[in-house]
């Protein structure tokens, strides 16, 4: 071996950058000094992203989370039951209280606001007024709910409702629930001149503290049982 084939001899790639003389040319013969700041780039892109990601996900569930600010709006009735649905918002809520919710009125505000809006029936609140409804009553959120039946047989009293909590800025029901219970029942409303859809907070109060109260506490305890804030 001569000193001319020595000279020839090619520098390993990874000392190319170190050695004098040698000038390496194309992608092949790149630096590993060049190597290691593409490496280098890369991870940190890749870091950067997978951090963004979580960003993006808590956003969407912000956006699809239950709000603490709520109001009880008019109960329809199905039923021929007319005071069970005072009843029931009544009771609906102090459920809300007791789970740690908030409400922006009480019912006898909730209706005043409501009426100044010539909204006095619950089938009048819909997607076209909903965001209007909240900016009046600064609720975020509002609970619908509704009897869907209220039946006795002998001493049997069977009552079923339903109930959703809708986004007043999106229209879109963030949580909804449907129940019927039975239990016994003995009779039928004890209170002289419960035939009126004129009740006030005070007189529901006082009603949902008697007898006629029991199963109105039940479905509204039941009906918001899987509600989480």
């Amino acid at each position: 071996m001569n000193f001319y084939s020595i000279q020839r001899k090619p520098a390993p790639v990874a000392q190319l950058d170190r050695a004098a003389g040698f000038e390496p040319v194309g992608r092949g013969f790149e630096s590993l000094r060049a190597q290691v700041y593409r490496a280098f780039a890369l991870a940190l892109c890749v870091a950067l992203s997978s951090c963004a990601a979580p960003r993006r996900k808590q956003a969407v569930s912000i956006e699809n989370q239950i709000p603490i600010v709520v109001a009880v709006v008019p109960v329809g009735n199905a039923s021929q039951d007319i005071t069970l649905p005072f009843l029931l918002r009544y009771c609906l809520e102090e459920e809300l209280r007791a789970k740690g919710f908030k409400l922006s009125e009480r019912w006898d505000d909730v209706d005043a606001q409501l009426r100044q809006m010539g909204i006095t029936e619950a089938y009048q609140i819909n997607e076209g007024n909903l965001q209007n409804i909240g900016s009046s009553l600064k609720a975020e959120g509002i609970l619908q709910a509704k009897v869907l039946q209220s039946t006795q047989s002998k001493d049997i009293k069977t009552i079923g409702a339903s109930f959703k909590i809708v986004s007043v800025i999106t229209g879109q029901v963030l949580w909804e629930n449907r129940v019927e219970i039975e239990e016994k029942a003995g009779g039928r409303l004890p209170v002289k001149g419960t035939v009126t859809n004129n009740w006030t907070l005070k007189e529901i109060r006082s009603l949902a503290k008697s007898s006629a109260g029991k199963l109105p506490k039940k479905i509204a305890r039941d009906g918001l049982k899987t509600l989480r804030r």
